[in-house]
Formats: structure tokens, sequence, C-alpha cells
């Protein structure tokens, strides 16, 4: 392809280039911007990349033009942004949803009542029935990440019921514990 410089000049697009990036769970939730340094040819740069929510691990985030200059008036390549997710403490990410945990006394397991669901905003109030078994998993529509380009709609969190036995038992405990043993 001919440029319009002259005779024999030959327009070449820039080349892209990748970076990678590590974000946390929350940043991925939100959208986060990165401040990214770059050196092409002896000059070094900075370019502000926004990073939409809901971002998964191994994305790839275009910003265009911003990679390395065409020649001879060719378009300048692109910049890609590979995205790593860190590990989570508490949620475990598969596609748009979240697991989760959720300790439960026995007590309430047995019973049934209420128990607090973690979030990436906050906590839910979850409604446990009564005989909730160890391992049962309650969904939670709407409380996992958002999905790209559509901020508002969101993936579920998952939080599996996790009863926690008594350590210890006092006397009357003890003695609670013995009676209904009795009357199974």
């Amino acid at each position: 392809q001919r440029g319009r410089g002259g005779r024999g000049t030959r327009t070449q697009k820039g080349r892209d280039i990748e970076h990678e990036v590590e974000l946390t769970l929350e940043e991925a939730y939100h959208g986060a911007m990165r401040r990214i340094s770059i050196t092409l040819g002896g000059h070094a740069r900075s370019i502000d990349v926004r990073i939409p929510a809901g971002v998964k691990d191994g994305s790839r985030v275009r910003a265009a033009g911003e990679g390395e200059a065409g020649t001879s008036g060719g378009a300048s390549g692109d910049l890609f942004l590979r995205v790593r997710i860190k590990p989570h403490p508490v949620f475990e990410r598969k596609g748009d949803d979240l697991y989760t945990k959720v300790s439960l006394p026995v007590t309430t397991a047995v019973l049934g009542g209420e128990a607090q669901v973690p979030t990436i905003t906050g906590s839910v109030r979850l409604k446990v029935p009564e005989t909730t078994q160890p391992g049962q998993i309650f969904r939670l529509k709407g409380h996992g990440m958002p999905i790209v380009g559509k901020p508002d709609v969101k993936g579920d969190i998952y939080a599996t019921a996790d009863v926690q036995l008594p350590r210890s038992l006092t006397r009357d405990q003890r003695h609670a514990w013995e009676v209904l043993k009795k009357s199974t």
C-alpha cells in the first residue's frame, strides 16, 4: 500500500502490545482504572485504562490505538491488558457466580432462623429453614458478579451451609443433649 508521502512509501500498522494487570475480586466487581507505563522507541508514557465491572480472569481489555505507532501514517497498534484476578479469602468465582460458606450454629440448622451471608458489598440476610443439612446449598439470586457491559445484571451467590458443632458443653447443655438423645 502506498502512502501519501511519496512513491514507494508503505504504511504499516503499529504493533499491538500486551501487558498483564492484577486485580482483586472487589476491583473486578466494581471495575477499575489502571495506569500503565510503557516504553516504546526510548519514549516512556503512561496510559490510563478503564477495566469494566465484571471482568473475568484471563480476559483481555483493549485500549485502541495505544500500542506501537504505525509507520508512514499507518494506524497505531492497540494495547491489550491481560487480566489476572487474585484469589479471594471468602469467595470462589465460577463465571458470574460466587461460591462461599455460611456458618450456622447447630441450633439454627436444626430449628431454623437467620444467618448473614457475605457479599462483595456487605452481607445479606438468609432465612434458614429448620433441619438444614450440612453442605446444603442456598442460592442468593443477583448477588454475584456483574456481567461485563451490563453492570445492573449480576450472577448469583451460592452459600454452602457449614454447620458448627459445639466444641465444649456446659453441664446444662450436656443434659439438654442427653434428653434430646433419649427422645429420638
